[in-house]
């Protein structure tokens, strides 16, 4: 009888993937031409090893121009050539991609796609939210119960939902009905259901993407802790301009031409990356520093319009409640016509609510709870859904999951001249006569992008090029109203964004801006801030920039 040997870890190679001088590309189909492929350059040496593994790469920040491609390589989304030139040393061939669970936070998948007035008619349907036995709860979200096609539950102990639910904080909101969360709470949900079966390498990108501060340092401290008590690698997709987590270790820069251009210890490679980055970075300090250096004062609401002057919107002892949970209480805004706003507050406190009345997708902006031009909006005094959405420009997260993907950029933008239709529907398209000349001033700001990009899918753009066409959609029409709610969220060409900034400060003087992010340097130049603090009391406080 020969005497079994149990290997020490040492002595096994714990490396979850190995990428070895390896091309890339999307389908097996023979090919000798570079642009067939997804880098220009090979791959030459990228590691991914168990987490304490004698100082092993096993939390890694990627970052650069093509960081979600590289990250695509890293889960397996393409083939590589020479065949063996990705391989995973500690996983079974028969369940490696098991083990091996993709986020990206960049596109609008699942949950992402709810509508604004779905997700507010889920306040009124749902009531106070809390029921344990509904199949939508935050708990059977995560586990695939509300998922009749999904096996997931199964196989899932109890101990273990509990420990993912503490791991992401979600204890407090496991009844809660999954479409209520705020956009923190529900990307916490998102990370947890995607760790259900226990992954040994966990690839997310763009994880903090339009998170406030808070939200952000909880999400990484969660991640953190999925790493320690679940003894999982994490390699994290980060802009160039997002700060890196402290307990990330390596560090891998990537551009389409050169591929893994460097990569290795944090230590090693920040100083290079620095250098590397100058240019593109320096366009970054130098708008982050104009954000910073911007203070406020606190003024009284009253103050806000001269006296005879009509508010171009104004909330009036406003409230809405769902059930027992008050949203708003005794609200008071006035809104000069012209005046640029942007609207503060963390996760959950009410932001988004406040922008969908006055858009008019939210259930209770009928029942008098604000005035337009002086003019007291409610059901029967002749105004419809489509009048006030002719008046509106707006580009939200929402919106962006709603775009057809087949559509092109140009036809997407033209979208935004269609007049008596509401602005989630993006069916029909304006002909290029509709074309004003204030259209063509904006659009000729661009022509560089267009030249290039006008014909492409909308599927096919850049996240940058999205955004900006979301924008010039939302501006085209020479809004009354526009609404920017993170509409420059994920932009990693940073001076298009400084570029519509630009004409939201010089080219829509006339219009009203509300604008929502959580980055100073995503806001265009505003004039005032109103803060919603999200207390019991539902208090907020106005204040002037300059």
């Amino acid at each position: 009888m020969i005497p079994t040997v149990r290997l020490l870890n040492s002595q096994v190679d714990q490396c979850l993937l190995r990428i070895k001088d390896g091309f890339f590309k999307n389908s097996g189909k023979k090919t000798s031409d570079l642009k067939d492929y997804v880098f220009r350059k090979p791959i030459e040496k990228f590691e991914i090893y168990r987490l304490n593994n004698e100082n092993k790469p096993s939390l890694w920040s990627i970052t650069g121009p093509a960081k979600s491609q590289f990250l695509g390589v890293v889960s397996g989304k393409y083939i590589p050539y020479p065949p063996l030139s990705r391989t995973y040393p500690f996983m079974s061939d028969s369940y490696k991609y098991d083990q091996i669970q993709f986020l990206n936070f960049k596109e609008a998948s699942g949950l992402d796609k709810v509508h604004l007035s779905a997700r507010y008619e889920s306040y009124s349907y749902k009531g106070s939210l809390e029921m344990s036995d509904d199949v939508n709860s935050v708990r059977n979200y995560i586990t695939g119960a509300n998922n009749y096609n999904s096996n997931t539950t199964s196989g899932v102990r109890e101990d273990f939902v509990n420990q993912l639910l503490d791991l992401f904080n979600l204890n407090h909101l496991s009844n809660k009905w999954i479409n209520s969360l705020s956009n923190g709470q529900l990307r916490r949900a998102r990370l947890a259901k995607a760790l259900i079966n226990k992954p040994s390498l966990f690839i997310i990108d763009d994880p903090f993407l339009g998170l406030d501060p808070q939200a952000t340092k909880l999400v990484s401290n969660s991640l953190l802790r999925v790493s320690q008590d679940l003894n999982t690698s994490v390699v994290l997709g980060l802009r160039i301009q997002d700060d890196i987590p402290e307990w990330l270790t390596h560090v891998g820069y990537v551009t389409t031409e050169d591929g893994l251009k460097m990569s290795g210890a944090k230590e090693d490679i920040l100083p290079l990356l620095e250098q590397e980055l100058k240019s593109a970075t320096s366009i970054h300090h130098q708008h982050e520093i104009k954000s910073k250096n911007k203070k406020s004062t606190p003024i009284s609401n009253e103050t806000l319009c001269t006296s005879g002057e009509t508010p171009h919107i104004e909330f009036r002892n406003a409230s809405v409640v769902y059930k027992d949970l008050p949203i708003f209480a005794n609200f008071d805004w006035k809104i000069p016509r012209g005046s640029k706003w942007r609207i503060l507050g963390d996760n959950g406190t009410g932001k988004t609510t406040l922008l969908s009345l006055i858009t008019a997708d939210h259930p209770q902006s009928w029942r008098s709870v604000l005035s337009i031009d002086g003019v007291l909006r409610k059901t029967g005094n002749g105004v419809s859904f489509f009048d006030v959405n002719d008046k509106i420009g707006i580009s939200s997260p929402e919106l962006h999951a709603l775009v057809p993907g087949n559509k092109t950029m140009m036809q997407v933008i033209m979208n935004g001249l269609v007049p008596n239709v509401a602005n989630s529907n993006f069916t029909f398209i304006a002909p290029k006569e509709s074309l004003t000349p204030h259209a063509r001033t904006l659009l000729g700001k661009f022509d560089d992008i267009l030249a290039a990009h006008a014909n492409d899918s909308f599927s096919d753009l850049s996240v940058t090029n999205q955004k900006l066409t979301l924008f010039l959609r939302a501006v085209i029409k020479n809004p009354e109203i526009l609404i920017l709610d993170e509409a420059f969220s994920c932009m990693d060409e940073e001076q298009i964004m400084v570029r519509c900034h630009d004409i939201v400060e010089n080219d829509l003087k006339d219009t009203t801006v509300l604008a929502i992010a959580h980055i100073d340097w995503e806001i265009p130049a505003c004039d005032y801030v109103l803060k919603l603090h999200g207390d019991e009391s539902r208090s907020y406080g106005i204040s002037k920039y300059g």
